[in-house]
């Protein structure tokens, strides 16, 4: 029997989802620091390997006596983290455990916490309230031996009345976690389980008469600019209600200037009145002419400044939140802020970091979130749970819509607890505490029921209750729409069209059908595994043009790897499995559009290139133009400042600056070309480049938000002219042969990406048929293990030129049993001493077929890439190119590829070889070579998103057929 609780056990209860916690409010701060203690630091701890291991004298016995088990625990932070009993366990629909619901395991780890604190004299008079701002999965908690309560939702913070529970001077606290409980079945999210206080934890001292909480509804009036706000403020008497309070509010902007008159209204106290009493509120109102409306590209906010005013007329509690003034709707199948449809550039983001796991701190809060910024992402969706408050704080000062997501999850029983009554109540108080604790931020467009939960009557409660508190905001939840339809499925649930991963036509056809009334806003598309992203420019060019499509959300921020410290003392960043954790799904946590310590991947981009806010493009008929169109809802152009550059056959010979016209939102205007067309023959192509004018919160003075390549000439459309192939000579130096350290073959395979197959997951593939099929049926056929000559007909001729220079020529015969092909290329290998390459097609950054529109075409020289991703795949292509150079830049000897046939091929050049990214598990396991290999593809199979959505396009596929290309080898040494 444990103290205050007995033979309870409330962690196994679905319907206990709390025990003595106090009422959700919005959040604020004491008025006075010295009102509020971290209780953030150093915590004794210890782990136990159940629940019912626990006992009053672990709880409120001496932690330092007779047990070499109680060392130190930072708070916050998750256990799994610093103790190596208990490590994290990486599972995505699957539990980590075997159920039914509610069962536990009977290994469910428990921590105990426990640490001093001092409560001040100044104390005495006041409520002490104990706030845990996070923990995994479920809390207990005792203050001075006597049970305090218990807690549930590990994403949002549970607050406790500890007054009669605590003396003036010294206290103990203990908090009891338990890594699982009957809640777990609702966190199933995809992500890592970790578990511990993870958020902070303070205690504060609040009057004993006191805000309750401040409602603040900002509202703004499309019509007129007005800005409506109504202050409701709740008054909590500790003690029996009493006459004589009020409460008084001031508006002003955030500089302080003030807004309109200070209101004020007396509190009412008359609580036995039936039918009059509606609570001890007070509501105050304003209207504020031609307001500064906030946006995600204008973030202007003001501070509401609210005081309780006791009989006496001082002032006894007082408080500030910063809002916004702005409408949102849903008309027209579009969803409007202040009356505009915006684009939705979305991601979905989880909290996230290699060190401390879910232990983020604001700073890691805000380098995520302006990295976005600098990529053109101005929309978060917080999969698949409320974030820290603090969060919500930095979008709103920074510019992001967010879509706020209810911590629910049941994905392992997606269709059942759904409409299981003993989880209703689940339901109710994770979506509506989040209302509660949210509602006053403008940045928050949207809420979200929760995430891949089935579809059932526990949604249906929640979306009635959220409607009725708060009906500013539309409701989201892509499970109602998956599973009764698009068009006019799941109402009751999702204001929003939003589903997860549909292909390209599926959203056009909607758009085009002009049926129902709700906006199309992909909750999760363009999957980030891997070398991945595939056709986002695709997605986009039918967004952009198709009513009723407004954007959406990619799947994800950044890869979930940990550092991990490796035996000889290597760090590498695991994903599951690499903890010993199973059941797993390995790197499936690796998808992310930035890594892990948040370095950006490739595709960030093209992302910065699909959600850039303005655009260029080339229009007229014999006399052309450039169009510049502004993507902004809101803003012109003034904080941008456009140039131009000219490029004959890829070198930069003219640029100037582009004066930019007046474009209002959603507007464009014509300009003449900035230059003429060079007389010399050649491929002309006019890059615009468009950069902040002067510092923004974000980024700073010059930096690139947008650009566009614009093609003036293109390259000729028929090959160049290949000689006839003469018997081949031999002469009597040849210097490319002695040059190669591996000899031109033919390649017809790629180290598979993700999106390919599950290489370390093949079961997924061969058995379930789920994630990409491509790498199946290459191993079937082959593909990735036996020599490409004996697979597909290849005619191969060498031709001498000189000394220095080989022209290759390369006809490849590809039968139908071998259609969809990686590639189909030559490769050969040179010293690894050639570290610099230089070439004349896409760049800078590496691109493939179906992910180049962000990289125009230009000369660009490099190092040697290296291998970016967690789990080590294909990387580093370059489409599109006229020649490809690699230089030994200490000899200044250069290898150099002339294209003849076709006018362009696909180029990398790596320090690995196929084979070597096949085998390798992770990143570390790799070892560069002792040579540089170099591919030539004619033909280089797109990325597409299979490992969860759809796979690469028809037009990005290697049909079977016959295939010709060559190109001239010549060595070239420095003069």
């Amino acid at each position: 029997m444990i103290t205050g609780i007995g033979a309870l056990r409330p962690w196994t209860d679905p319907e206990s989802v709390a025990i003595g916690r106090l009422p959700m409010r919005s959040t604020f701060a004491p008025d006075a620091a010295d009102r509020r203690r971290s209780l953030n630091g150093a915590w004794m701890f210890t782990l136990l390997d159940h629940p019912d291991q626990l006992t009053d004298e672990l709880i409120v016995g001496d932690a330092t006596a007779g047990s070499s088990t109680w060392r130190t625990m930072p708070v916050p932070s998750n256990w799994t983290l610093h103790d190596a009993s208990d490590l994290p366990h990486y599972t995505n629909v699957q539990m980590p455990f075997p159920g039914p619901p509610p069962t536990l395991p009977p290994r469910n780890p428990t921590g105990i916490y426990r640490r001093s604190f001092t409560v001040p004299k100044a104390w005495s008079r006041q409520q002490v309230v104990l706030h845990v701002g996070g923990a995994e999965s479920v809390h207990l908690i005792w203050v001075n031996g006597a049970f305090a309560g218990y807690g549930t939702d590990s994403r949002l913070p549970s607050e406790y009345d500890v007054s009669s529970l605590v003396h003036t001077g010294a206290n103990d606290i203990t908090i009891v976690v338990m890594r699982y409980s009957a809640q777990s079945y609702v966190e199933d999210q995809d992500q890592w389980w970790m578990a511990g206080l993870h958020r902070e934890v303070f205690v504060e001292a609040r009057p004993r008469v006191q805000l309750a909480d401040v409602r603040c509804d900002a509202d703004l009036v499309v019509a007129d600019g007005t800005g409506a706000l109504s202050v409701r403020t709740t008054v909590g008497f500790i003690e029996s209600p009493a006459a004589g309070y009020s409460v008084r509010s001031t508006l002003s902007t955030a500089a302080g200037r003030r807004v309109g008159k200070v209101q004020s209204a007396p509190v009412p106290h008359r609580f036995e009145a039936p039918y009059v009493f509606t609570g001890h509120t007070v509501e105050l109102r304003w209207q504020v002419p031609s307001v500064a409306a906030w946006s995600a590209e204008a973030p202007n906010r003001y501070r509401v400044t609210t005081e309780l005013i006791d009989p006496s007329g001082a002032v006894v509690d007082s408080t500030e939140q910063l809002i916004g003034f702005r409408h949102v709707e849903i008309r027209d199948r579009q969803l409007l802020v202040n009356g505009q449809p915006v684009w939705i550039f979305g991601v979905n983001r989880h909290d996230h970091h290699p060190v401390r796991g879910k232990a983020v701190t604001i700073d890691d809060m805000r380098d995520d979130l302006l990295q976005m910024r600098r990529h053109n992402i101005t929309a978060v969706r917080t999969s698949h749970y409320p974030n820290d408050a603090r969060f919500y704080d930095l979008c709103d000062e920074l510019g992001m819509y967010v879509i706020d997501e209810s911590n629910i999850e049941s994905h392992a029983y997606n269709t059942s607890l759904c409409n299981d009554s003993r989880y209703r109540t689940t339901w109710l108080a994770r979506g509506s505490r989040m209302v509660e604790r949210d509602r006053n931020h403008p940045c928050i467009i949207s809420w979200s029921l929760g995430n891949e939960s089935g579809y059932g009557t526990n949604h249906d409660a929640l979306a009635a209750w959220i409607r009725k508190a708060d009906p500013s905001r539309p409701l989201h939840y892509e499970g109602a729409i998956f599973h009764d339809g698009w068009v006019d499925g799941g109402l009751l649930a999702s204001d929003l069209v939003c589903p997860m991963y549909a292909p390209i036509d599926a959203i056009r056809q909607y758009g085009e059908s002009g049926l129902g009334t709700r906006p199309l806003i992909l909750c999760e598309y363009s999957h980030a595994m891997g070398n991945s992203n595939g056709s986002l420019s695709d997605y986009w060019a039918v967004i952009t043009s198709t009513p009723g499509l407004q954007g959406g959300f990619l799947w994800e921020w950044k890869d979930h790897g940990i550092t991990q410290t490796m035996p000889d003392g290597t760090k590498r960043f695991a994903y599951g499995g690499q903890f010993g954790d199973t059941p797993n799904d390995c790197n499936f946590v690796a998808d992310g559009l930035v890594a892990s310590d948040l370095v950006p991947h490739p595709a960030m981009r093209e992302v910065a290139w699909v959600y850039r806010p303005i655009t260029a493009e080339l229009v007229g008929g014999k006399v052309k133009r450039v169009r510049i169109s502004n993507r902004q809802s809101f803003t012109g152009l003034d904080s941008l400042r456009a140039s131009w550059g000219l490029r004959l056959n890829g070198e930069l010979v003219d640029a100037g600056v582009l004066d930019l016209p007046a474009i209002a939102p959603h507007g464009s205007a014509d300009v003449a070309l900035p230059c003429a067309l060079p007389a010399e023959a050649g491929e002309v192509h006019l890059t615009i480049r468009f950069e902040t004018r002067r510092d923004q919160p974000w980024a700073g003075a010059g930096h690139l938000v947008a650009w566009d390549q614009l093609v003036l000439r293109a390259a000729p459309r028929a090959p160049k002219a290949v000689r006839a192939m003469p018997p081949a000579v031999v002469p009597n130096v040849d210097r490319v042969a002695k040059l190669l350290t591996a000899p031109v073959e033919l390649s017809i395979f790629r180290a598979p990406t993700d999106n390919d197959g599950f290489k370390l997951m093949p079961d997924l593939a061969q058995r379930l048929r789920v994630g990409g099929q491509a790498l199946r049926l290459w191993q079937e056929a082959g593909v990735d293990r036996l020599p490409a000559d004996s697979l597909v007909e290849h005619h191969l001729t060498r031709t001498a030129l000189d000394e220095c220079s080989i022209e290759y020529h390369h006809i490849v015969e590809v039968p139908e049993s071998l259609a969809d092909l990686p590639r189909i290329g030559a490769t050969f290998a040179l010293p690894k001493r050639f570290t610099q390459v230089r070439w004349f097609g896409r760049g800078p950054h590496e691109n493939y077929p179906d992910r180049r529109a962000s990289a125009p075409v230009a000369i660009w020289d490099a190092p040697i890439d290296s291998e970016p991703y967690l789990v080590p795949q294909e990387f580093g292509l370059r489409t599109d190119c006229r020649w490809f150079e690699c230089t030994d830049p200490r000899k200044g000897q250069t290898l150099r590829v002339d294209v003849l046939l076709p006018t362009m091929l696909h180029c990398s050049a790596t320090n690995f070889r196929a084979e070597d990214l096949y085998a390798a598990t992770t990143f570390t396991d790799l070892r560069p070579r002792n040579e540089l290999r170099v591919h030539l593809d004619v033909a280089h199979r797109g990325l597409g998103t299979a490992s969860c959505g759809p796979d690469v396009l028809p037009q990005y596929r290697l049909p079977a057929g016959r295939f010709e290309f060559a190109y001239r080898l010549t060595v070239v040494d420095s003069q």
